[in-house]
């Protein structure tokens, strides 16, 4: 036997299809899976291109710093990291804290970029052209705005 709602005020006026949360997670998905699907070949998955760029960029960061500017939790990052150490394309220096720890890319992971490199460069250039610089600058905006969330 169906049982009978009760009174859901604060649910009932909500309209999950303008959740702003959904949208850019819907955003995020469609994107990712070309990314995701190019990046397969060679081993790599979510956010480890965007580290080793990072690293490769800034030899000797910190896997806290990286977080950081990558906006990633401590477990996707110790994870990913562990991944790409244990493939040989990334050298870790322990420090006293785990999330003190240098980074470098090791040979074979520079190797590796030159090969990933023209790959990301053609996603970026045909995800640019489709967007139009508007939209990315717009999407810098949100960014920016966005990060006041986080400031009290």
């Amino acid at each position: 036997m169906k049982s009978k709602k009760p009174a859901t005020p604060q649910f009932d006026s909500i309209n999950p299809t303008g959740c702003v949360n959904a949208k850019l997670r819907r955003l995020h998905r469609l994107l990712n899976q070309h990314y995701q699907q190019a990046y397969k070949p060679f081993g790599l998955q979510g956010t480890m291109v965007p580290i080793m760029f990072m690293v490769g960029k800034m030899p000797g960061i910190n896997q806290k710093t990286l977080a950081d500017r990558l906006v990633l939790d401590q477990s996707t990052m110790s994870r990913d990291i562990q991944k790409l150490y244990s493939k040989g394309w990334i050298a870790v220096y322990k420090g006293d804290d785990p999330r003190n720890s240098e980074l470098y890319i090791t040979n074979e992971g520079y190797k590796l970029l030159e090969k990933v490199a023209p790959v990301w460069q053609q996603l970026h250039n045909r995800t640019s052209s489709l967007l139009g610089s508007f939209n990315i600058q717009l999407l810098d905006q949100l960014s920016l705005a966005l990060q006041q969330m986080n400031t009290p």
